[in-house]
Formats: C-alpha cells, structure tokens, sequence
C-alpha cells in the first residue's frame, strides 16, 4: 500500500510561524505484512497545543 505522509523539512524560523517550505509530502510504501510483535495504526486527528511551542 503507498501512503502520503507530511514531514518536517525544516524548522520554522525565528518568528515561530510555520510556512510551507518547513513541510514537504512524501509517497511512501507500507509493508505488505507484519512480523510478530509488530502493530499498524492510523492517525485520524493530531492537535499541537500551544504550550508545546518552543521559545527562545
């Protein structure tokens, strides 16, 4: 199965404000199985609070 996914290209800069450049989209290809021990889940919602940001 090929999946998006968004990753962090680089950190927002000093005002802290993210802009598009700081993310690019990736395909990416998942395992067609699992090995023992192993688990798959799907992230439906994320939230970053506030208080999560950093400050310099």
């Amino acid at each position: 199965m090929i999946i998006q996914r968004v990753v962090l290209n680089s950190r927002p800069g000093k005002n802290g404000n993210p802009v598009a450049e700081n993310f690019r989209v990736e395909e990416f290809s998942l395992p067609d199985a699992l090995n023992e021990g192993q688990v798959q889940v799907r992230t439906l919602y994320l939230s970053v609070d506030p208080y999560m940001l950093l400050t310099t």
